[in-house]
């Protein structure tokens, strides 16, 4: 595994316990409050993780042709 692999592998990490441990809850509350339903919180939470393995795996086939 690559320096930039490694830390790209951390950031990635750090973006998911954020998103999730903070983002998620705060704007579901929020929601509650509002009385509307956060279609773009849903959106982005199941894509996430696929934005994830998407680019850790185009930076793996990056170092590996060269």
């Amino acid at each position: 595994m690559s320096k930039q692999e490694k830390n790209l592998q951390r950031f990635w990490n750090f973006m998911l316990l954020y998103f999730y441990a903070l983002i998620v809850p705060a704007t579901i509350i929020g929601a509650i409050y509002r009385g509307d339903f956060p279609i773009q919180l849903v959106i982005l939470a199941i894509g996430l993780p696929f934005m994830k393995k998407n680019h850790l795996a185009f930076l793996r086939k990056k170092h590996a042709s060269v």
